[in-house]
């Protein structure tokens, strides 16, 4: 379930028509996409343990090979490291949004009008 390459302004438009940010958005693909990983992980994992446990009788050190050599497959999986690169990314964005949601709230409850958001146009500048 590979995500395809989609616009900013299209990522805009998906993320508020499901109510919400496009970090959160990207989360919930990014938890969507790892949990359907998984469970094809554990199916394979399981079907292949009952066929070894039925059919083949390995030596533990035979299997600890083999566990060793999967785990080195799974370390060159570019997969984990795009999981990882777009968590940061996620972590980078709700970080960076914290503060000005604080100082929007703090700025409120001092009487104060928050700042329109980065690219929006204000009211005077379409009148001038």
């Amino acid at each position: 379930m590979r995500r395809v390459m989609t616009s900013h302004r299209k990522r805009k438009r998906e993320a508020k028509h499901r109510g919400m940010s496009v970090p959160e958005l990207e989360l919930c693909e990014l938890l969507e996409e790892v949990l359907d990983r998984v469970r094809w992980l554990q199916i394979l994992g399981y079907s292949n343990q009952f066929l070894l446990d039925r059919y083949v009788k390995v030596p533990d050190a035979e299997r600890d090979k083999v566990l060793e050599a999967a785990v080195r497959a799974v370390d060159k999986d570019t997969d984990l490291e795009d999981w990882h690169e777009r968590l940061a990314r996620v972590k980078r964005d709700v970080a960076r949004v914290r503060p000005a949601i604080r100082r929007a709230r703090k700025d409120m409850t001092h009487g104060l009008t928050p700042p329109d958001p980065p690219g929006s146009r204000s009211v005077d500048a379409d009148r001038g």
